[in-house]
């Protein structure tokens, strides 16, 4: 900390100086004054009070939420006495700035303006000490000269005050010289000083345009946010930091209208997809572009490796209008990431850490040891194995008992016995209800509810522990800004073996050569570490309740209770691994030269991307993918390894020019190239001798040869030109006009450049005539735009075929051959040649409107739009007679339409620091086919319907269950009395594929958010609640009921029990028509965060010599409302990874987090 410069000799006047100072400040500023004076008379006090003035207002800033701007050399090198820890921001604002000859001017609420001080100067004659009160009358009234209520009109540097009546009037008695300070809600505040002549006076305030000055992230540079004319959502620095991410992703769900975030799988180190405005693609990816720090990635590449504290703000770019300057890479929307910078000032030294527990958010209902017994006997009691309808321990031990003896020990805990080892069990009289019944005078003593319940699920799970730890350095001078930080993640898995680590080191340097060349450079390193682990929570779910993992003495069971075919999970920790390793650097360096001509300028952006990548599977001859240690298992392992590297090198014109005082012209130009180079290498080998070398010793296999290898290669190169032009016109009426084309190397020539326009118009309405009197309304603007984007979704080599050997037996006779490469795109051929393939495009058409109410205390923005996408990458079936059965062409048309409303409301705003804000996330969104490869026909067998969106689930309509009575009619279906009856949609007496129906979508008909803050003096809380509401979801589980397998807890049918909802169980029998069964409702509600923060007050943390101290706690994902039987309906999609039904692989977590943010 800097110490205040002291001289032997000026004691008297310092102190007579803050004297001075003591008697002009507020009466709340009383106690910072009068240990500033007394620093002045003991300097070794004051080094222990001084703090700089810089960093006091960084400080004040993430405390109060406030913005306070200033020229820099205002505050260069200045140190100030802290103000009262109690006093307000205006208070504290007041009694530092005095101290060094400033003032400050309150624009709106929450943002100020640092100036010098206006000091008035004496009449002639006239000093300080012989100024007289006079009383001054005065009205205060807006641009227009309506009267403004409401408005506070103070004395500066006094607590003297008044506020305006219904008239806008006011009285107040002052010093001759005094300056009065005039501010409101709403309007830039407005200073008068006032001379011994004054005695009334008409104040005009003018409107605020602090908000509609807000500059945000676009492509290719930036634009004032009233200025923007496409569709474009921005997430602040603050808004990610609310939430508490791996990733920054996860921290975009809720926060950005049009913007679905849903993860697929909840292992650490996964990512949530993420969908702007929909599907559009079939075969291709349905990923947004990431941008970061103006640096396009590469394809499949995403933001996983990037600390979401080195993140200062996201924008989500959205329609054509504003993604088309990236031409055959913008269908799917642009996520823009800007990072932090060193910033000019005094050098900051922060250290931000959170702890978390992690824990399962739900489990699953399953059947307890007594009710998946009685399951049993009622299946074997349909297949007359089990003929009693009572308990009855000598069918128990022959059916379920007998293969292992410690299961058998969980069952037998159930029944009262006479002699348990040789199995006499106790009875007891019948009641005459139980004679009638089981037709027998004397029944085993029995209690279901003492039969053994293994908590399997339990066993695979554990508390995890989460830590994130970053340090970072920042500062700089007028001519250079640099900042360094370095980042450590390690997050455990709920369940056992799986974790997730990350180092990042980030560093950023900006150097301005001169007042001409301005040189700067990002990069961030980063290493990435995920064992990606056995499905032990899975497996365990499925294990039989009353069964064991271990014997008495220890020893591991490793197929528990009667099942063969079921194997105990919890050694798989210690035998199946699958760890995943990401090294990347990535790189953002620029040069800019200001040529002669003026406004205009030349940028050079160049972005290198290293990527290495290695995935390490090893599974022990125990492993249960590996047959459990049976006689014939050995151990297995695989190496593959992939090297990409991308560069991007942009040319960049800048022509800014005002012509006149209505015509503002700004031009952007651009010529790049974006390379991408990867290569790839697999290995893999079985029998190996040591399981401790897992798969770094291949070579040692017993079988003396690889058990397979292979290589691969790819290359992708884009080439591009795009000219963009903004026009305003009197700042009212907006023009952007875009242009891009681009040229692939993976098209043949013909088709390897497109061309991609768009246009966007926007109209001020706030600034015409017949709105701008209107004083309820802040902002209104109407936004148009059309636009044709692209989808770079060829993958290399395609158009021109490749070849791969294929065997085939000619006459008997073995031989090689060569047939077509399977593309990568599910279900095509990449090697049938076809030079006729273009890019996917999407047109699209967006309305907005923004909007800014009673002073911008309600704003927001409404979007309307529809994004048409043709020229579908299918596959169009050939005859099989030429060898090959289907060829990639671009077939098939898509739409998606929708509307998004982005609401803002600051309910409460109190002059004592208290302020309550809601944010409002509206999204509705319609995807649907318009076109397939027959045109408007229906492609069934893919589950593709023209009008319904791209996934769908196509199957049986479920109508309960038949019941008793009903024998004749389930009879026509091959039924009795407890089956499934589903719908005959036909009316055919037949149940089969002609009978499916539509049942519904993974896409939600809506989602949407709430976030609440509220902030008092240093503490904030805030909550944000998430919605997905309309879709239908899989819970990948369809209870067989079949007596081998654990199943959910349900109500199943019985003779005694008519259930409706689930049928009767039948042994070893799977329930028949369980089509459609499993697709549910997956609408939710959760409660996504809740953040309470406190930071401690500078004067406090200063006595510590800190600059600031924070310390939060959140609470993520902590409710979730649904009637979802499962365990997240987050989960997006119906497939399987790596054999996992989507019902366990939709393990979600919920976190507690202690966090703590410290400022040097």
């Amino acid at each position: 900390m800097k110490r205040i410069p002291t001289h032997p000799s000026s004691g008297w006047l310092r102190t007579a100086s803050l004297t001075a100072c003591v008697l002009s400040l507020p009466p709340l500023a009383s106690a910072a004054a009068a240990q500033l004076l007394a620093s002045a008379q003991h300097p070794a006090q004051a080094q222990a009070y001084a703090v700089s003035l810089k960093d006091l207002l960084s400080q004040w800033e993430k405390q109060y939420g406030a913005s306070i701007a200033y020229a820099s050399d205002l505050v260069r090198d200045k140190l100030v006495a802290p103000a009262p820890a109690d006093a307000s921001l205006e208070q504290k604002l007041t009694v530092v700035l005095s101290q060094v000859g400033l003032r400050f001017e309150k624009t709106s609420p929450g943002y100020y303006v640092i100036l010098r001080s206006a000091t008035p100067t004496p009449a002639p004659g006239q000093n300080k000490a012989s100024k007289q009160d006079i009383t001054v009358s005065g009205r205060v009234v807006q641009a227009n000269g309506d009267p403004l209520p409401g408005v506070t009109v103070l004395v500066k540097g006094t607590t003297n005050g008044t506020s305006t009546d219904a008239e806008g009037r006011f009285t107040l008695s002052m010093p001759t010289g005094s300056i009065l300070l005039f501010s409101s809600v709403g309007f830039a505040s407005k200073e008068t000083t006032i001379t011994a002549a004054t005695s009334s006076l008409t104040v005009q305030l003018a409107d605020d345009t602090k908000a509609l000055n807000e500059v945000v992230v676009v492509g290719y540079g930036t634009q004032r946010k009233s200025d923007v004319t496409g569709a474009l959502s921005s997430v602040s620095e603050t808004q990610i930091q609310q939430v508490t991410t791996q990733n920054v992703t996860q921290a975009l769900q809720g926060r950005a209208a049009g913007v679905d975030v849903a993860g697929g799988n909840f292992r650490p180190g996964e990512v949530p997809a993420i969908r702007i405005r929909g599907n559009r693609s079939i075969r291709a990816s349905n990923d947004p572009l990431y941008v970061v720090d103006g640096i396009p990635l590469a394809q499949g590449t995403g933001l996983n490796d990037f600390n979401p504290q080195d993140i200062e703000s996201v924008e989500v770019l959205k329609d054509a209008s504003a993604t088309a300057i990236y031409g055959s890479r913008g269908a799917n929307g642009v996520v823009i990431v800007t990072t932090k910078r060193g910033k000019e000032g005094k050098f900051t030294l922060n250290y931000n850490t959170y702890f978390s527990l992690d824990k399962a958010s739900r489990t699953l209902d399953l059947f307890n040891g007594g009710e998946f017994l009685e399951l049993q006997r009622e299946a074997n009691r349909n297949t007359n194995a089990y003929p009693v309808l009572y308990a009855d321990p000598a069918r128990d031990y022959a059916l379920f008992g007998s293969v292992d003896p410690y299961a058998w020990e969980g069952i037998a805990d159930g029944y009262e016995w006479v002699d348990r080892a040789n199995r006499v069990v106790a009875t007891r009289p019948t009641t005459p209800e139980e004679q009638a019944r089981y037709g027998v005078s004397q029944i085993p003593i029995y209690d279901a509810s003492k039969v053994r319940t293994t908590d399997w699920q339990d066993l695979a799970l554990r508390t995890a522990l989460t830590q994130n730890h970053q340090l970072s350095a920042s500062g700089g001078t007028e001519k250079l800004r640099a900042s360094l930080s370095v980042g450590y993640l390690n997050q455990e898995g709920i369940q056992p073996g799986q974790d997730f680590a990350r180092y990042n080191a980030r560093v950023t340097l900006d150097y301005k050569v001169n007042h001409i060349v301005t040189l700067g450079a990002s990069t961030n390193a980063s290493l990435a570490v995920q064992n990606y682990g056995p499905d032990v929570y899975g497996r365990a779910v499925g294990q039989i309740p009353y069964a064991t993992p271990y014997t008495p003495d220890g020893g591991f069971i490793v197929s528990p209770a009667f099942v063969s075919t079921i194997y105990n999970p919890l050694r798989e920790v210690d035998n199946n691994f699958n760890e995943r390793r990401v090294t990347r650097f990535f790189g953002s360096f620029y040069g800019e030269v200001k040529l002669p001509v003026n406004g205009l300028r030349y940028r050079l952006n160049v972005g290198p991307d290293f990527r290495n990548s290695r995935n390490g599977i090893f599974q022990s001859a125990r492993a249960i993918a590996r047959d459990a240690g049976g006689p014939s298992s050995t151990s297995f392992a695989s190496y593959d390894q992939g090297q990409n590297f991308t560069y991007v090198v942009e040319n960049l014109l800048f022509y800014d020019k005002q012509l006149g005082k209505d015509h503002s012209i700004s031009l952007t130009a651009l010529q790049s190239v974006q390379a991408d180079r990867g290569e790839g290498s697999s290995v893999s080998a079985v029998n190996l001798p040591y399981d401790s070398q897992k798969w770094y010793n291949l070579g040692s296999t017993y079988q003396a040869a690889a058990n397979g290898f292979g290589t691969s290669f790819t290359k992708r190169t884009l080439m591009s030109w795009m000219g963009r032009v903004n026009y305003s016109f009197k700042d009212r009426y907006l023009l952007t006009a875009t242009g891009r084309a681009d040229g692939a190397s993976v098209l043949a020539p013909g088709n390897q450049w497109s061309f991609f326009p768009s246009v966007a118009v926007a109209w001020k309405l706030q600034q015409e005539n017949f709105i701008r009197n209107i004083e309820a309304i802040t902002e209104l603007k109407v936004r148009g735009g059309y636009g044709s984007v692209g989808q770079a979704s060829v993958d290399p080599y395609t158009t021109g075929g490749t070849l791969q050997q294929s065997r085939y037996a000619w006459n008997e006779v073995p031989a090689y051959g060569f047939s077509p490469t399977p593309g990568t795109l599910p279900g095509t051929l990449g090697g049938i040649p076809n030079p006729n393939l273009q890019w996917e495009r999407t047109a699209t058409i967006n309305l907005g409107l923004d909007f800014g109410f009673f002073k911008n205390r309600i704003s927001g923005s409404v979007e309307v739009y529809r994004a048409n996408t043709t020229d579908l990458l299918l596959s169009r079936a050939l005859p099989t007679v030429g060898g090959v059965a289907n060829i990639l062409q671009n077939i098939g048309a898509t739409r998606n339409s929708g509307v998004e409303v982005s609401l803002t409301t600051v309910n409460v705003e109190r002059p004592g620091g208290f302020r309550w804000s809601t944010d409002f996330i509206y999204t509705r969104n319609k995807e649907e086919f318009v076109s397939l490869a027959s045109g408007a026909q229906d492609d069934v067998g893919n589950r593709w319907f023209i009008g319904q969106p791209l996934n769908v689930y196509y199957n049986y309509q479920q109508d309960g269950i038949w019941q008793l009575g009903q024998e004749d009619a389930a009879k026509k279906y091959g039924l009795v009395p407890g089956d499934r009856r589903v719908v005959d949609q036909n009316n055919d007496g037949i149940i089969n594929a002609n009978d499916f129906i539509i049942l519904g979508s993974n896409r939600p008909k809506w989602s949407g958010s709430i976030n609440n803050a509220f902030d008092f003096k240093g503490l904030e809380l805030s909550f944000l609640v998430y919605a997905r509401v309309g879709q239908k979801t899989s819970t990948g589980v369809n209870p067989g009921l079949n007596g081998v397998f654990q199943s959910q807890q349900v109500d199943y049918w019985t003779p005694t029990n008519p259930s409706n909802e689930f049928p009767r169980p039948v042994y070893k029998v799977d329930a028949k028509n369980t089509g459609g069964y499993s697709v549910v409702d997956g609408s939710f509600v959760r409660v996504r965060n809740i953040s309470l923060t406190y930071t401690v007050p500078q004067a406090i943390s200063s006595k510590v010599r800190l600059s600031s101290l924070s310390v939060y706690v959140n609470a993520v994902n902590p409710f979730l409302f649904t009637s979802y039987k499962g365990l997240d309906p987050e989960v997006t999609d119906g497939g399987t990874t790596s054999t996992e039904t989507v019902q366990y692989r939709n393990l979600n977590t919920k976190s507690l987090v202690f966090g703590l943010r410290v400022g040097f």
